[in-house]
């Protein structure tokens, strides 16, 4: 009889043991790792901290190019981004097969806007002026449309999805453009004459995000927020980070970080 209850006693010793290590082993695999850049990883922090307070663990992984958490994410490296904006993100799906989706209920956006650290008007920008554009499929098309919304040229049909350079039909005042990595743009702003780029990435870049010449009105269409993998939509963990991005606490302290770069709504 005492033999019988040591063994009962030992077996339900090593059945805790292994219920200890398998929620040890579990919470280890808890911890939600969203992606981001420099310029907005401070908001993204700020996620985190609310997260915590709500008793997730979180972890907030900077990348250092554009498409590097897009790429992280669709292989299943990180849990979500918050970087790029949704049409940059169809253009990926469909580029990479991946099946990525902006979650509802936060959203916001960069202005896209003409800068210049040389003229302070459109009508200075010279003839042979030099204008930095990004080199994606998405963003250098909104890029082009503005260009000939400024009535700077003129484009034809479109040879694909996106309009590119090769469907400039006229420029009448001999633009040049220098195509770099959309977090690059404002690279050149010292040496071009004008810079198309994100008021988020001057403001990165240590510029005045409101200092540019006119701004394209299109942000509305172009929303940023938080991706992850068709099927993560609904999960709770996704759906308490947009709790948190709703709350005045979050909203007084994005702006705060971004003062006006990036719009929330």
């Amino acid at each position: 009889m005492k033999g019988k209850i040591i063994s009962i006693l030992s077996m339900i010793l090593i059945l805790l043991m292994v219920s200890c290590s398998n929620k040890a082993s579990s919470s280890s695999n808890d911890t939600i790792v969203i992606g981001c850049m420099a310029l907005n990883a401070e908001a993204v922090e700020e996620i985190k901290r609310l997260m915590e307070k709500e008793g997730y663990k979180m972890e907030v992984k900077v990348f250092d190019g554009n498409n590097l958490p897009a790429l992280a994410l669709s292989a299943n490296e990180i849990d979500g981004l918050i970087l790029n904006h949704k049409p940059w993100i169809d253009t990926f799906n469909k580029a990479n097969n991946s099946h990525l989706v902006l979650v509802d209920g936060f959203k916001y956006a960069s202005l896209n806007a003409l800068y210049s650290s040389k003229h302070k008007t459109l009508e200075e920008i010279p003839d042979g002026a030099t204008i930095t554009i990004s080199n994606d499929p998405s963003n250098m098309d909104r890029g082009l449309r503005f260009l000939e919304k400024l009535g700077l040229l003129k484009l034809g049909e479109k040879t694909g999805e996106f309009y590119t350079m090769l469907d400039i039909k006229e420029n009448p005042k001999n633009i040049k453009f220098l195509e770099v990595e959309t977090t690059s743009t404002a690279g050149s702003y010292a040496d071009a004459d004008a810079t198309i780029t994100f008021s988020s990435v001057m403001k990165n870049a240590g510029f005045d995000a409101h200092s540019y010449i006119v701004e394209d009105g299109e942000y509305n269409n172009f929303p940023t927020g938080l991706v992850v993998n068709e099927g993560n939509e609904n999960s709770k963990w996704a759906q308490d980070i947009i709790k948190v991005t709703q709350t005045e606490e979050y909203k007084n302290k994005f702006n705060e970080i971004f003062q006006g770069a990036y719009i929330i709504y």
